[in-house]
């Protein structure tokens, strides 16, 4: 069992946070507002919700699921309690970072400093599919990492097939700049053949 704390309360986190705590991780929300978020613990027993620092203490793992325009002032804020963490960097920068010459996640590394541990993950997934992880033809969807740390990567592809998903090991981080860059793109996909937000990318052999 890993304690995960979620940082954010979306449909990426209780998604997530309801996969792993089916697994049987212990999960932790981290909110700005941790008494209007209680009703997301309703269905998974030993899950709660409390404000970023408490859901920090006791995690080995780290998911930050907030917009991306958040994830480094929160690293920043929250540095010292980041440092030695597994962080996994879900955020997407969409426009924010038009030309991908660096990714997210980088700059995510780079907010919280020396002794980061940054994977960054689920990127290139739909919260839709979270809890979906074989389509209607019952093929199982893939879900990209990209890391520096060897160890790092074997815990997150771990905790990807605990969810039923088949990891696919990307490399190095800065190869997050690519999946940064797919994420618009199966959105427009999506949207221009009627994918219903179902829709994966998908390595074939």
């Amino acid at each position: 069992m890993t304690v995960i704390a979620l940082i954010g309360t979306g449909r990426m986190a209780t998604g997530l946070g309801t996969g792993w705590a089916r697994a049987g991780h212990q999960i932790v929300f981290g909110s700005r507002t941790p008494a209007e978020k209680q009703h997301l613990t309703a269905d998974l027993p030993g899950a709660r919700v409390t404000d970023y620092a408490g859901a920090l203490e006791d995690a080995t793992v780290v998911v930050i699921t907030l917009p991306y325009r958040e994830v480094a002032p929160f690293c920043r804020s929250h540095a010292a309690m980041l440092r030695e963490r597994l962080v996994i960097d879900i955020s997407n920068p969409f426009d924010n970072l038009p030309d991908n010459r660096i990714a997210g996640a980088e700059i995510t590394r780079d907010a919280i400093g020396p002794g980061a541990r940054v994977v960054a993950a689920f990127k290139t997934n739909f919260s839709t599919t979270l809890l979906t992880p074989f389509n209607a033809d019952g093929i199982q969807r893939d879900v990209f990492y990209a890391g520096d740390d060897e160890a790092d990567k074997r815990i997150v592809a771990g905790l990807i097939a605990d969810l039923g998903f088949r990891p696919v090991d990307c490399g190095g981080l800065h190869n997050a700049r690519i999946l940064d860059g797919m994420v618009p793109l199966i959105i427009e996909l999506d949207n221009r053949y009627g994918g219903a937000w179902q829709t994966t990318w998908k390595l074939l052999p």
